[in-house]
C-alpha cells in the first residue's frame, strides 16, 4: 500500500494564502467575514493535499484535514506577520497617518494645542508602537489562525472526503395505523 504524501508543502501553500490575505491592505477585509480568508487557506491546504493522494492509495481522513488546517494556520500567522513587517517598513504606518489626518480635518481648530502636541509626540514614537502591535498581532494570529484553519480544513474534508458505496440498509417500512374497531 502506498504511503500518504507529506502534509508540509500543502500546509505551507495554505499558510501563504492565509498570510497574503491577512497582510495585504484592502484584501484583509475578507477576514471580517468570520475569518473567511483564514478558512480558505485551510480549505486550500486540504485541496492541494487531496490532489497529491494516489487514486488507489490511502484515503483522506478527517485527521489529515485537521492537521492540514492547523498547520496552514500556523504558517499563515508567520507569513502574515512577516508580510506586515515588510509592508510597514516599505510604506510606513499608513493607517496611523490617515487617522491623524482625519482627526485634524474633522476637529481642525477645535483641537487643544496640548492634544495636538501629544498626538504628534505619539506618532514620533510610532516605530516602537509598530513593533509592539506587531508582536501582539502575531500572538493573536498564533491562536486564531490555527483555529479557523481547522474549520477550513474540516470544510475541505467534507467536500473531498471519500465517497463510499451507498448503504444498502433500508429504513423499516412504515406500518399503517391500525384501528381497534370500537
Amino acid at each position: 500500500m502506498p504511503e500518504k504524501p507529506s502534509k508540509l508543502l500543502p500546509a505551507i501553500y495554505g499558510g501563504i494564502i492565509i498570510g497574503g490575505i491577512s497582510a495585504i491592505p484592502v484584501l484583509n477585509f475578507v477576514n471580517c467575514l468570520c475569518c473567511a480568508g483564514v478558512m480558505f487557506g485551510g480549505f486550500m491546504a486540504v485541496f492541494l493535499y487531496k490532489k497529491d493522494l494516489p487514486p488507489t492509495g490511502p484515503e483522506l481522513t478527517n485527521s489529515d484535514a485537521l492537521q492540514l488546517g492547523a498547520l496552514a494556520g500556523l504558517f499563515g500567522a508567520l507569513v502574515g506577520t512577516v508580510l506586515n513587517v515588510i509592508l510597514l517598513l516599505l510604506i510606513g504606518n499608513v493607517a496611523g497617518e490617515a487617522m491623524q489626518g482625519m482627526l485634524l480635518n474633522i476637529l481642525g481648530d477645535k483641537l487643544p494645542p496640548e492634544a495636538l502636541h501629544q498626538m504628534e509626540e505619539s506618532f514620533a514614537h510610532s516605530a516602537e508602537l509598530g513593533l509592539m502591535s506587531t508582536l501582539i498581532s502575531f500572538g493573536t494570529s498564533l491562536i486564531i489562525d490555527p483555529l479557523f484553519g481547522l474549520l477550513g480544513g474540516l470544510i475541505g474534508f467534507n467536500i473531498y472526503k471519500p465517497k463510499g458505496p451507498q448503504s444498502s440498509i433500508q429504513p423499516p417500512p412504515m406500518n399503517p395505523p391500525t384501528s381497534t374497531g370500537q
